[in-house]
């Protein structure tokens, strides 16, 4: 392992990754302690070498992102879809000509796609899983989370040969090919965007209009304490307990304390504000009430929900013959798109935009013909 914090460690890091047709990739963040979470750590193996970045060091990493940019160079991940979105919303960075390891696994029928499980299977190799929720931020980093990170890095090349072996074997690799290809298209999206993040909230469909209204005020205060405290927001109060307080409606500290999920350091540090935010909603006129989450269309056609039930069987029956996961042969918003179809025709299915071409061919024949009959 060689720890990277100087530009001249860089750029003699830069030389030798610049010689190798393929790089593996991973990231490490602090989602899980802070609320401005950032990419602490970027892990960078080649043949012979495992190279460990700190962003934090205040480096010019542009040349690292020309690197990841560069289509003639293969690069190496496993589950890349966090890595993608930190890495172009921290500094900019997008990645081309990617290999995502779980993704290959998906496709080649694996039961478990984890990266431990691969490493496992593959090469033997145990992964220490009690630094998953470690504190990337702190340095210096001890030599156990040094040795975990380089690991999710180490193996990635030659877990990428075999991977694409088997799906060769399977007939399966321009599959993969085509999911590669449209990950390179994901961007990092910001929640701020969203009008209404409480409504993301499970399990609010059980709660009438005076509940909501609690859950939206617990929600947008508990995410103004967590930015001022840079936590992650169920630090300061979890999602279930915000669910639990919506459905008690506590008028007092004894009936507040009661509440699962909420503690006696919630109770001292924030009984007040919470007790206040229920006040507040209890007195809200009926008709000011938040509306009761919106059901999907489909779940209000019965019709269009019977074509689905249908499509859903003859789904899980390719994805049994092909002995993959029926969520990646064919998703639920998939099949409820192929359901809505007006004439059952194949170039129908051209038309849906989230219909990989291996899809329409391996499933799409089969889909379209349950409709029919």
């Amino acid at each position: 392992m060689i720890w990277i914090e100087t530009q001249p460690g860089l750029g003699q890091m830069m030389e030798v990754v610049r010689r190798s047709p393929v790089v593996a990739i991973d990231t490490e963040a602090d989602s899980l302690h802070s609320y401005f979470d950032k990419v602490c750590l970027v892990q960078i193996s080649v043949p012979g070498n495992d190279f460990l970045v700190d962003p934090l060091a205040g480096l010019d990493l542009q040349a690292l992102g020309d690197l990841l940019s560069d289509s003639l160079m293969t690069k190496v991940l496993h589950g890349a879809d966090y890595d993608l979105r930190i890495l172009q919303r921290d500094f900019g960075f997008r990645i081309n000509n990617l290999i995502d390891t779980m993704v290959a696994a998906q496709l080649a029928g694996y039961d478990s796609v984890g990266l431990a499980a691969l490493l496992r299977k593959h090469f033997n190799v145990e992964v220490d899983k009690s630094h998953q929720r470690a504190d990337w931020a702190k340095r210096p980093l001890p030599p156990q989370m040094l040795k975990y990170a380089a690991l999710d890095t180490h193996h990635l090349i030659e877990l990428s040969e075999i991977m694409k072996g088997e799906l060769v074997a399977l007939g399966r690799w321009e599959w993969a090919m085509e999911e590669f290809g449209r990950m390179e298209s994901i961007r990092f999206r910001d929640s701020e965007d969203d009008p209404d993040p409480w409504r993301k909230l499970k399990g609010l469909a059980k709660l009438n209009g005076r509940s909501l209204a609690v859950v939206a005020r617990l929600h947008k205060w508990r995410d103004s304490v967590a930015r001022e405290l840079d936590r992650p927001p169920f630090k300061v109060l979890g999602n279930e307990a915000i669910l639990e307080v919506a459905v008690a409606l506590p008028r007092s500290p004894d009936e507040l304390s009661k509440v699962k999920g909420v503690s006696s350091f919630h109770l001292s540090r924030w009984g007040r504000k919470i007790l206040a935010l229920v006040e507040e909603a209890i007195v809200i006129p009926e008709e000011a009430l938040p509306a009761p989450n919106e059901p999907k269309a489909w779940l209000r056609d019965r019709s269009l929900e019977r074509r689905i039930d249908k499509l859903r069987k003859v789904r899980d029956d390719v994805a049994r013959e092909l002995r993959v996961d029926p969520a990646i042969l064919a998703p639920k918003h998939l099949l409820t798109a192929v359901a809505s179809l007006e004439r059952q025709e194949p170039e129908e299915l051209e038309a849906i935009p989230s219909m990989r071409n291996w899809q329409r061919r391996v499933v799409g024949p089969r889909l379209l013909e349950a409709l029919r009959n």
